[in-house]
């Protein structure tokens, strides 16, 4: 409250006016005289005069209160002014006064490495808002435009039937692929609100990533890329964990390994399950492709982030840019988390810990 002079100044005008009045109401009304009788009639006493003292009384201490604390403030900053821009000259005020100095030195310095935190903040979460929108901005302006392109060509009158099935189809393509980008977005925010819920139970982790490469079949089969199965594919290897959303993850990250093998003969991609002990199985996915520089490893989980220069050099890559993203918020829904490692020109590895289940029940 220091901070407001004028406002101590009215309280003290307010409270003090009133007891002046009374007091010297009473110096009139209760003073006695030696026979008993009052020494001033009811009707004879000032009470204008009384009024008009009180408060000069009250309005001259409020205003001395006032000056007198605009004085000790004014001087303690100045002091504290001098000693700061100048502490080689105040240096003996510095040390006489060290202790009052020093609690305001720690509260300045508190208070401008809070306000500069914040404006990191949002300085970044700008940042951050302004590389969303520029990305999402570019992921959906090529199917539209392409749409559009479709569309515009149909328009014009194509009468070959073959030209304009193929058309509609290109067209529904880019429809589909902005879909996927809205539902992917979709689950994205909301794992980072917290409001997916995980609908976990016992299942098996080795039919799950069998069902994964079956998926996958006709794409490796294409790239010619060899199957490396690091696991018993016997065993359950029964776990605990939302199924769908863990066909997500598998799913992503054996995509991933696939789009970014390497193109000459030799790309395999291999698939490991690792018993961690009595909780976690460590799943790991591996390929041999081009690899992932130490600039962009870093960033390989953010929002539409591709590290295209260092992975990309002759193919194109597709899907939404917000694969990894997902993936790695549905395993930290988990209680777990995922990690990548890569070395240019040998490969990449993800790898996810899962949690174990009680053995699956053979029927």
């Amino acid at each position: 409250m220091l901070d407001r002079p004028e406002r101590i100044a009215f309280f003290i005008a307010v409270l003090l006016g009133p007891v002046v009045w009374f007091v010297m109401f009473a110096m009139f009304e209760l003073v006695t005289t030696n026979n008993g009788a009052l020494p001033l009639p009811l009707h004879e006493i000032p009470y204008l005069e009384i009024t008009l003292l009180s408060m000069f009384v009250a309005s001259s201490t409020a205003f001395l209160t006032e000056y007198l604390i605009r004085r000790f403030l004014y001087s303690r900053l100045l002091k504290i002014y001098k000693v700061i821009s100048n502490p080689d000259r105040y240096q003996t005020s510095l040390m006489a006064d060290a202790e009052e100095v020093g609690k305001v030195e720690m509260e300045v310095a508190s208070w401008a490495q809070k306000k500069s935190s914040e404006l990191n903040s949002l300085q970044l979460r700008d940042d951050v808002r302004r590389e969303f929108i520029a990305n999402l901005s570019h992921e959906l302006r090529t199917p539209i435009f392409n749409i559009q392109g479709y569309v515009l060509t149909l328009l014009d009158g194509v009468k070959d039937q073959k030209v304009r099935k193929d058309y509609l189809k290109k067209a529904s393509r880019n429809v589909e692929r902005m879909i996927r980008l809205v539902q992917d977005m979709d689950v994205l925010a909301r794992l980072e609100s917290n409001q997916l819920v995980l609908q976990k139970e016992a299942y098996s982790l080795t039919e799950q990533i069998e069902d994964a490469l079956e998926q996958m079949s006709d794409r490796i089969a294409q790239q010619e890329l060899t199957v490396v199965r690091d696991f018993d594919p016997e065993s359950d290897c029964a776990v605990y964990a939302d199924p769908e959303r863990m066909d997500q993850v598998v799913l992503n990250l054996i995509s991933n390994a696939i789009k970014y093998s390497r193109d000459e003969s030799g790309g395999f991609v291999r698939v490991a399950i690792e018993d961690s002990g009595d909780k976690t199985y460590n799943v790991i996915i591996e390929d041999n492709g081009l690899g992932i520089s130490k600039e962009d490893l870093g960033r390989v989980f953010e929002r539409f982030y591709r590290g295209d220069r260092s992975r990309t050099r002759t193919k194109k890559i597709g899907g939404t840019g917000l694969g990894l993203a997902i993936v790695k918020h549905i395993v930290e829904a988990h209680g777990h988390a995922i990690k990548v490692t890569s070395t240019q020109g040998v490969g990449t590895a993800f790898s996810f810990t899962i949690s174990k289940a009680q053995p699956l029940a053979v029927s």
